[in-house]
């Protein structure tokens, strides 16, 4: 036992005075186990002495709380005393990542080797190198003696939602890295975890040479230990595989859904096969499905006792689920099927009729089938109707919103996207155009008071509670906005619901109205199951849709698209859903919030130093197409007002919109101002997915 190593432990893991549990298990009685809780390093110390050379010693490394110093066991090692429990726990301060190395045959409660060990090593270095590229701050390493420790920094309260994003960030590095040599623990994610007290040794099994008892220590920390926020763990675990279940065809369970079977009928070649720790078939392919180019082991197949999974690592593949994978090997998978014909392997499976496509002859109505260069009129841009967005780069760039086309609009939560859309009606109100929102996620009247919030602007805004930063819209304009609105800006009532088929008749009636712009926020709020296929195809026909209403009624609509749950710099591709959606539109928008997330990697696909010119702005919307003028990856900063919810053009800019004085003609001058520097457009180079999940960043070994 180091002495110093165990004070230099209990000095990192905890702030002076927290209380925190030292317990000790004897490796040859699994009953002979002790409980102590103390505030002070030197007497934990003490107490354990005497118990250095027989037992395996741990401590929590979560805060506990004030009231635990009227337990027995304080300032004391008590035999049987009752362990800490999560509900105990005050605070989350660490996050644990645990590489352990899987022995030799399978056996569990002994000593690793070294070989054993280093596998361990190996996988930690990556997995901080991987977790480095995605945001977080450097752990603290250590070596269990057996295998690794990560050790991250957090400052979470002990909710139930907090230990559910730390469980499934652990089953997402589990999946990513487990394999037949390391096993990444997906059970230590409890508030009141305990781990391997630094400076004690580890005893498993016999302490033999080839596997020796050896010694706990902290390996690296950084110059500045630094909090990682909840979002970064969050966004990871929303990447772990969805298993779902087999119930049409199988009898309801998985074991009778042959999958060996399965990817034998079809080639799927396998790379190789490893077990997680919770008993999860992790089967590794030797490339993924749906794109050749990502070789293992980033595509894999997850059988566990609940169902069937299917992830690749990649961004670009990131959407397909297992339930994608067998329609591409079996299309009629999931066709509805008679109960006698549920089994397996079984390819009677009824074949729906085609329908029937009908050949249109050439009539005077369509006009010629196919046209010469003097049959095609040559279009005037000087006479395409634009709805200016307000913002002059923008605008500058591609002239406005034409009539007749289709947007989309994506970011990532939390990216300003409401805001946006709401100072864009305003601006469209404000040139004397018409405007409708469906929204499939906000209460109308929450939806009313931030359209006021933005109308109003801050000079107009009274604080509900003095200090809180809360603010509402001073009745008096309140009441002068919502006249100024009426009859020009109209909000969908959510109580008639999502379906699109009834959505698609009641936006009729807003385009009989005079509407000229078109929001639906967002594409997964809509229920789109009146068209046939699967979502991929579904979702076809409902852009083919919304295309051919926009140009038949002379409007614009935005589709508002939520981009997959990903860790790179948001792209096109990074938009859920089908490739056809961005295809078929005529505007790509991604709107990105400037902060530090930004900058790296940003900084990654722009160059550092480009991306440094919009560090003065709060927000950047990216035009990442628009095929009319051909601009792509243009990016615009925008100025973003915290308490009226508002985007500006400039940080001092002060719109006064209809509802405060007599409407007037939209116009603008371009900014002349060095502001404006960076502007034009950018060579963004594609995001190229690497070979290994976690091949970017800096591959060496510090540990």
């Amino acid at each position: 036992m180091n002495n110093e190593e165990i004070k230099k432990t209990l000095s990192l893991f905890r702030n002076d005075g927290e209380l925190f549990e030292i317990r000790l298990f004897n490796p040859l009685n699994k009953n002979d186990i002790y409980s102590g809780v103390f505030r002070d390093a030197n007497k934990a110390v003490e107490s354990i002495q005497r118990f250095d050379d027989r037992y395996n010693i741990y401590f929590t490394f979560n805060e506990l709380k004030n009231a635990l110093d009227g337990l027995p066991q304080f300032n004391t090692m008590v035999k049987g005393a009752p362990a800490i429990k999560d509900a105990d726990i005050q605070k989350r301060r660490w996050v644990l990542i645990d590489f352990d190395p899987i022995r030799e045959g399978g056996v569990k409660d002994v000593a690793s080797t070294d070989e054993e060990k280093e596998y361990s090593r190996k996988t930690a270095n990556a997995a901080r190198t991987f977790l480095k590229a995605n945001g977080f701050n450097y752990p603290i390493v250590c070596e269990s003696g057996n295998g690794y420790h990560l050790m991250y920094k957090v400052n979470l309260e002990n909710t139930d939602e907090n230990t559910t994003i730390i469980r499934d960030f652990l089953k997402y590095l589990s999946s990513k890295l487990t394999d037949d040599h390391v096993d990444v623990d997906v059970k230590v994610f409890n508030p009141a975890r305990i781990t391997k007290l630094y400076g004690t040794y580890s005893r498993k099994g016999g302490n033999t040479p080839n596997r020796p008892h050896r010694i706990s220590k902290i390996l690296v920390v950084p110059q500045e230990i630094k909090e990682n926020d909840i979002s970064l763990f969050k966004r990871l675990a929303d990447y772990i595989p969805k298993i779902e279940p087999i119930v049409r065809f199988n009898n309801g369970n998985r074991e009778q859904f042959d999958i060996d079977n399965f990817i034998s009928k079809h080639g799927i070649k396998v790379h190789k096969e490893t077990l997680l720790g919770d008993g999860t078939r992790k089967i590794i392919l030797d490339e993924c499905p749906f794109d050749s180019s990502h070789k293992h082991p980033d595509s894999a197949i997850f059988v566990s006792k609940d169902g069937i999974g299917f992830t690749c690592f990649h961004n670009s593949c990131s959407q397909y689920t297992w339930r994608d994978l067998r329609l591409k090997y079996e299309p009629n998978a999931y066709d509805v099927t008679p109960r006698n014909n549920i089994q397996y392997g079984n390819n009677n499976y009824p074949i729906p009729a085609k329908k029937e496509i009908k050949i249109k002859e050439e009539t005077e109505e369509l006009g010629k089938k196919w046209f010469s260069m003097k049959d095609i009129k040559k279009i005037n841009l000087t006479e395409i109707i634009s709805l200016k967005t307000g913002f002059h780069v923008l605008d500058r760039a591609m002239v406005g919103l034409n009539l007749g086309e289709v947007s989309i609009l994506s970011g990532s939560n939390s990216s300003g996207k409401s805001s946006w859309l709401n100072t864009l009606i305003l601006n469209v109100v404000n040139q004397g155009y018409k405007a409708a929102l469906w929204s499939g996620e906000l209460r109308p009247d929450i939806l009313k008071t931030w359209i006021q919030m933005v109308a109003a602007g801050s000079r107009n805004l009274v604080e509900r509670i003095p200090g809180a930063g809360k603010y509402d819209v001073l009745p008096a304009a309140a009441e002068k906005i919502d006249n100024w609105l009426d009859g020009k800006f109209f909000l969908y009532n959510n109580e008639y619901g999502s379906k699109f088929a009834q959505l698609f008749n009641d936006m009729k009636e807003m385009v009989d109205n005079g509407v000229k712009l078109l929001i639906l926020d967002n594409l997964f709020s809509l229920d789109i199951d009146l068209f046939d296929g699967d979502k991929n195809n579904k979702q076809k026909e409902l852009i083919l849709k919304i295309c051919e209403f926009s140009k038949k009624n002379q409007i614009h609509l935005i589709l508002v698209c939520h981009p997959r749950k990903q860790v790179e710099f948001l792209r096109k591709d990074s938009i859920s859903g089908t490739a056809d959606l961005t295809n078929a539109v005529d505007n790509v928008f991604i709107i990105h919030r400037v902060n530090n997330d930004f900058m790296k990697r940003g900084g990654e696909f722009l160059g550092k130093d480009k991306v440094a010119g919009y560090t003065g702005f709060g927000n950047v919307i990216e035009v990442a197409k628009n095929r009319m003028y051909g601009v792509v990856d243009y990016l615009v900063g925008m100025h973003y007002d915290i308490p009226s919810r508002r985007f500006k053009n400039e940080e001092n800019e002060d719109i006064h919109y209809g509802w405060e004085e007599a409407p007037k003609p939209y116009s603008f001058t371009y900014p002349q101002s060095e502001s404006w520097h960076n502007q034009e457009p950018r060579d963004i180079n594609q995001n190229k997915d690497n070979g290994l999940p976690f091949a970017s960043g800096d591959e060496s070994c510090p540990f």
